[in-house]
C-alpha cells in the first residue's frame, strides 16, 4: 500500500452532478482556487448515454486520473463508483445532497479539506463491493442488489440458498442483498442493521415479506448466496438503484463479497462513521448531554 507521501495527486477530476443547485458554482470555485496547485484539473459533469451509463469519453478520463473530487450526493458517488471499478482511484466526496453517508466534506469545508489533501493529512479507506454472477456475467454494486418483480404491487417468490443449503422461499416485494456500505441505504429504511464500513459482510433482507419473517441475515466474506426467482418472468435485478437486468426463472443469481474495492479519501481526525450515522439519523439531539469519553 502506498503511503501519503507516495500518493502524488498531479491530475485530479472534478466530477459533479449538474442537476443539483449550486454545484456548478462550487466546482468553478474549487477549479479557480486550486488550478495552480495541481498539474491538471479536469471538470467532468455527470452526463449519461441512452443506456444510463456515463459517456465513454468521460469514463476514459476518470480512470486516467490520480484523484476524483466528487461533488453531489450519495447518488452521484454511486454513479461514479460504477465507472471506476477495478481502478481504486481515491474518491473525495463533497456533499451537496441530503444525507451524505459516503461523502467526506460539506461545501463550506471543501477548500480547507482540499488543502489538507495537499498537505498529506489524509488516509485511504477501502470499501468492499458486492458481486453478482448471473448468466455467466459479473455485476457489481457498492450499496446493494435488489431482486424482485418489475411491476410494483406484485409479490415475487424467490428461493434463497446459502453455501448451497436452502434457507427460505421468500414471497415478498423483493429481496435486498446489501454490502456493509449499503447498510445505510435501502435496508436501513426497512429496519436493517448498520454495519461498520470495514466489515466484509453482506446483508440478506426481504422487502415486505408475506407470511415470512423479515429478519435480516448477515454473512461474512467467503459465503455465497444463491437466489432464484421461482415464478414470473417479469423479474429484474437492480444494481445500486441505477442499472436494471432482466432475470429468468431457470437461472440462479450468485452473490458474494467481491475482491474489488472502492477507495475513499478521508481527512485525518475528521471522519467518524458512527458519529455521522448518529447525526444523520437523529440519534443525538441538541438536548442530549453526552460527553466524549
Amino acid at each position: 500500500m502506498k503511503t501519503n507521501n507516495q500518493l502524488d495527486f498531479k491530475k485530479i477530476v472534478l466530477f459533479y452532478n449538474i442537476e443539483i443547485a449550486g454545484v456548478e458554482d462550487l466546482v468553478n470555485k474549487i477549479f479557480n482556487d486550486f488550478n495552480e496547485r495541481f498539474n491538471e484539473i479536469v471538470k467532468i459533469p455527470l452526463v449519461l448515454n441512452t443506456e444510463g451509463d456515463l459517456l465513454n469519453e468521460y469514463e476514459q478520463q476518470l480512470i486516467k486520473t490520480d484523484l476524483i473530487v466528487c461533488v453531489g450526493g450519495d447518488g452521484t458517488v454511486l454513479r461514479l463508483a460504477q465507472s471506476v471499478i477495478g481502478h481504486e482511484i481515491p474518491i473525495f466526496g463533497i456533499r451537496m445532497g441530503r444525507l451524505g453517508f459516503l461523502t467526506e466534506s460539506t461545501a463550506q469545508e471543501a477548500k480547507e479539506k482540499i488543502n489538507s489533501i495537499l498537505n498529506g493529512d489524509f488516509y485511504i479507506e477501502k470499501r468492499k463491493l458486492v458481486q453478482a454472477n448471473y448468466d455467466e456475467q459479473n455485476y457489481f454494486a457498492l450499496n446493494d442488489f435488489v431482486i424482485g418483480r418489475k411491476n410494483l404491487g406484485k409479490t415475487a417468490s424467490i428461493g434463497v440458498w446459502i453455501n448451497g443449503m436452502p434457507i427460505a422461499e421468500y414471497r415478498s416485494d423483493a429481496i435486498i442483498i446489501a454490502s456493509a456500505t449499503g447498510s445505510t441505504g435501502y435496508t436501513l429504511s426497512i429496519g436493517g442493521p448498520v454495519l461498520m464500513p470495514s466489515a466484509e459482510s453482506i446483508i440478506i433482507m426481504p422487502l415486505a415479506p408475506h407470511l415470512t419473517p423479515s429478519n435480516p441475515i448477515i454473512l461474512p466474506s467467503g459465503d455465497e448466496v444463491a437466489l432464484q426467482v421461482l415464478r414470473d418472468d417479469d423479474s429484474i435485478m437492480v444494481a445500486d438503484g441505477l442499472h436494471e437486468y432482466s432475470i429468468q426463472t431457470d437461472k440462479k443469481i450468485l452473490i458474494s463479497v467481491s475482491k474489488e474495492n472502492i477507495a475513499f479519501l478521508r481527512i485525518n481526525n475528521s471522519y467518524n462513521f458512527l458519529n455521522r450515522v448518529a447525526d444523520r439519523l437523529g440519534w443525538l439531539r441538541k438536548d442530549h448531554n453526552l460527553d466524549i469519553s
